[in-house]
């Protein structure tokens, strides 16, 4: 066994009781979500829930399987030489595809690493899965880094591959026993995601227009290419989109209120957001003049058709939560109350932990969530913990 990796699991056993030098061997990322689990998740949890019953059909559907194909061949080869098992799942951290070398098979499928098993955070705890999806990015999960007592003797690497408009498409992993950790095992699989990520932007046709993703920090593409704007201009247009027209004075009045901005502060951004968008915005009144699709705006079209489930799928964060421009406050508070209307009606315990994931100390939902839950629902431990949280006076 190699010793550093025995001194660097040990170091970790010690910082995880707080018995550690203040400098620490544990990533910030990891301690972040070792706080989110604590009180929701017993680290003697048993191993994740598995059910295959729809896998087929989600794996018959992800871009992975249809679109790269031969990436994921390279993946799996990478991990077998390498004696790693390669996962593939669906944006929600559920696996859709894995395979182990021969050794791997039997520990893969005692903790639930094959198709069916679910990896997101307040499911599974800390892991490079569901690790991959909070931070958006590559990560490694080393040895007892994991929150679940069942994946302490396990590595995992793992990388979000993402879609033209920037939404998570699965999240693509190698996995092995820690003893046998490899540093290089992480590079690949960010490179792999890469290389998925141009295979989907080739293979797919985006409708031509603008993208405004603005639940969450905001991020813009025109005619599939990223847009770089700040968090001022992309609230420009989220109002623009919103409201389709409005003059000068309202304009400021929507994004600032009563606040004392110069009119030649706001004529300034709009002249720089045009220009990063070719010309897309015209004056007099000002509007766009491209067609436009926001990811929130989605979600409410969905809940007038009755689709609760493919609303909440796409809600994993508040209406540009540190905007405090006076129309997306008031669309904010209008998009949470819709949503989250609808679910106390009509939501599942699993979408109502999303919405709760968002809004975590929400107790009405989360009494929902336990209340709709059957005996055998395996999100139903989950339910119970976030409103004991929620509900205990710390």
């Amino acid at each position: 066994m190699d010793q550093d990796l025995f001194d660097r699991r040990q170091a970790i056993e010690r910082e995880r009781v707080g018995d550690a030098s203040p400098a620490g061997v544990v990533a910030s990322d990891i301690r972040a979500s070792w706080e989110r689990c604590k009180g929701v998740l017993a680290g003697d949890r048993p191993n994740v829930p598995v059910d295959d019953s729809a896998v087929a059909d989600a794996w018959r559907e992800s871009p992975i399987r249809r679109i790269a194909p031969h990436i994921l061949a390279q993946l799996v080869d990478s991990g077998n030489d390498a004696g790693m098992l390669t996962v593939v799942t669906d944006p929600r951290g559920r696996v859709l595809f894995g395979s182990a070398p021969r050794p791997l098979e039997r520990p893969a499928d005692h903790v639930g690493l094959i198709p069916g098993g679910r990896w997101d955070e307040p499911v599974a705890g800390t892991n490079g899965i569901a690790l991959a999806l909070v931070t958006d990015g590559p990560v490694a999960v080393f040895a007892t880094e994991h929150w679940c007592e069942p994946v302490r003797d396990w590595v995992c690497y793992s990388a979000p591959v993402h879609d033209p408009g920037g939404a998570v498409a699965a999240v693509i992993d190698l996995s092995t026993t820690w003893d046998r950790a490899n540093p290089l095992a992480l590079r690949t699989v960010g490179a792999m995601a890469r290389l998925m990520e141009i295979e989907l932007a080739a293979a797919t046709t985006l409708a031509p227009g603008l993208d405004l993703r603005a639940l969450g920090r905001g991020r813009v593409t025109l005619d599939g290419l990223p847009v770089a704007l700040g968090p001022r201009q992309v609230e420009l247009l989220l109002v623009l989109a919103v409201a389709g027209t409005a003059t000068l004075d309202e304009l400021h009045a929507l994004l600032f209120g009563d606040r004392p901005i110069a009119m030649a502060t706001l004529r300034a951004e709009i002249s720089h957001t045009r220009a990063a968008l070719g010309g897309a915005i015209a004056s007099r009144p000002y509007r766009l003049t491209v067609p436009v699709r926001v990811d929130a705006l989605d979600v409410l079209d969905r809940l007038r058709h009755g689709d609760v489930a493919g609303a909440v799928a796409r809600y994993d964060s508040q209406l540009l939560p540190s905007s405090d421009a006076p129309l997306i406050v008031e669309r904010r508070y209008h998009l949470d109350v819709a949503l989250r209307t609808a679910l106390l009606l009509h939501g599942t315990t699993s979408e109502l932990l999303r919405f709760a994931a968002v809004h975590p100390f929400d107790e009405e939902v989360l009494r929902r969530a336990v209340a709709v839950a059957a005996p055998a629902d395996p999100d139903l431990p989950a339910a119970v913990a976030a409103l004991a949280v929620a509900t205990a006076e710390l």
